[in-house]
Formats: C-alpha cells, sequence, structure tokens
C-alpha cells in the first residue's frame, strides 16, 4: 500500500506567504499530498478561498489557523486544527486581529519615517492585497522601494525584534489562544517548540490545556522529530506536522517534510472523543 503524507502547516498570501491559497492546493497536489492545512497568521481568509480549489483536486483541506502567544517575556505560536471557521465569536475576534495588525503596521511605517526612510502605508497596503498586514509586507515595502538590497536586510536594519522601527505585536496568554481554539471546536498544538528550545514550558502548557505539539518541522533534524514524538508519548498528548512553508526561499518547503497520514487520524480521533458530533 503506497503510503500517504500531509502537510499540515503552510502559508498563503492571505498572511505571510508568497504563493495564492489556489497554488497550495496545486503544488499540494502535484506534490501527491494526501492532505494539507492552509495555518495562516491569525486569519482563515486563505483556507476559505482554497476550499473550492480542494474539492476540485481532491486533495483534503483542514480548517486551521496559527495564533501568537506571549508566555514568561517568550513568543510562541499556537496552531488550532479541524476549528470551526464559521462560528461568529470568532470571526468578530479574527476581524479585531486584523485591524490590529493594521494599527502596528501603520505604527512601524511612522517609524521608518521618522528614520529618514519615506515609505508609505499604501505601498505595504498594495503589497499585502488585503491580506492580514505583517512584517514581510513591510520588508517587501522596503525592497520594493530599494530602502534595502534584500529581505533579510530588511529586518537586521528596521523591522527585526531590537531594530528602530520594531513594535511589539498584541499577542494573546497561552490560556486565552487555547480557550480560543476550544471554543470553536478545535484542537490546540505548540508549534515548533523545537525552534526555540521551549521544552522547559510544556508541563506548563499542559496545565493550561494544550492538545498537543508539532513534532514534524522543516527545521528539525530527524533526533528532533523522534524526541517530540516520544514526548508526546510521554505526556499522552497529540503530535502533528508541517513544513512551514512561506515560499520565501529559492528552497519549496511543501513536500520535504514527511508527515504520516496517521497524525491526521489521530486528529480527528481526539476531535470526536473532545466534543463528539
Amino acid at each position: 500500500m503506497e503510503k500517504k503524507y500531509i502537510d499540515l502547516h503552510i502559508h498563503t498570501t492571505a498572511s505571510d506567504g508568497l504563493l495564492t491559497p489556489e497554488k497550495v492546493v496545486e503544488l499540494a497536489k502535484e506534490l501527491n499530498l494526501s492532505a494539507i492545512a492552509i495555518a495562516d497568521h491569525d486569519t482563515v481568509d486563505g483556507y476559505e478561498s482554497a476550499k473550492g480549489k480542494a474539492e476540485e483536486s481532491g486533495v483534503e483541506l483542514i480548517p486551521a489557523v496559527e495564533l501568537s502567544l506571549s508566555y514568561q517575556g517568550r513568543d510562541f505560536h499556537l496552531l488550532g486544527y479541524l476549528i470551526n471557521c464559521d462560528d461568529p465569536a470568532f470571526k468578530k475576534r479574527i476581524e479585531e486581529f486584523r485591524q490590529e495588525r493594521l494599527s502596528r503596521g501603520e505604527k512601524m511605517v511612522e517609524k521608518l519615517n521618522e528614520l529618514g526612510v519615506a515609505l508609505r502605508m499604501e505601498t505595504v497596503k498594495g503589497i499585502a492585497k488585503g491580506a492580514s498586514v505583517g512584517r514581510p509586507h513591510l520588508a517587501d515595502a522596503l525592497l520594493k522601494e530599494e530602502y534595502v538590497r534584500s529581505y533579510n536586510e530588511a529586518f537586521a536594519r528596521y523591522l527585526g525584534y531590537h531594530a528602530p522601527a520594531y513594535v511589539p505585536k498584541k499577542y494573546l496568554t497561552p490560556e486565552k489562544g487555547i480557550e480560543l481554539v476550544h471554543q470553536i471546536q478545535g484542537l490546540a498544538i505548540l508549534a515548533h517548540p523545537g525552534t526555540a528550545h521551549q521544552d522547559e514550558l510544556l508541563p506548563d502548557f499542559l496545565e493550561m490545556g494544550i492538545d498537543g505539539i508539532e513534532a514534524y518541522h522543516s527545521q528539525y533534524e530527524r533526533y528532533q522529530v523522534d524526541h517530540y514524538i516520544n514526548l508526546a508519548k510521554k505526556y499522552g498528548i497529540l503530535y502533528t506536522g508541517g513544513s512551514d512553508c512561506h515560499a520565501r526561499t529559492d528552497m519549496m518547503l511543501m513536500g520535504k517534510v514527511k508527515v504520516p497520514y496517521r497524525c491526521l487520524e489521530m486528529l480527528k480521533k481526539a476531535k470526536q472523543k473532545k466534543f463528539g458530533g
């Protein structure tokens, strides 16, 4: 029997990815992926846009979102899977996220202007094309206007955490993030803990009700994959995985991480047990 693989962590032009939702589905089909999750930052617009193409192509599309958290002065990302995107309270909260991102973008443009960089917010909005505004859009705008020579330079000189135009983002607490995912009948998964050495805080997240961790990721070595699978088994929680593809590098990450379909099966069984239906 042919092995089935999935990718549960993909970004699109709805947030900070370079591929449209439709193109992501097309590529997933070409790569023979059985299922994918478009997990854009603070929005489900990409998922909504991709649904028709996914039905047409036969690629299973999982409703998902990636939320930003802050805990003990550190940043975390929370993946919500198999969520109810039509929940009215969730839609309202997502719109609030969008407005917060837009306001943050405007403040960073103001800081850039104060630094003598005459970037306009209209340029940033034009690059975002209706997507939830983030620092990558500002970096692209700086590159387009030739204020920097590369995307990485934009972050190093202006937009990185300790750079002069940086404005902190409004973050959810882990409790609020996990609660939000559970309110829309989703499963809350800690994203890529291995990229920021977050193991020591996992017991805290478990107390807060997290459902699992991301055990497969494009930046993990094989020993890290094994470590997080074993850690999930130790704590009796789920483990998932994905490429975290943004298509911002020369190497296309989709399909590079061999995530077995059983991870999705475990998610579905856990959702059935937790919420019924």
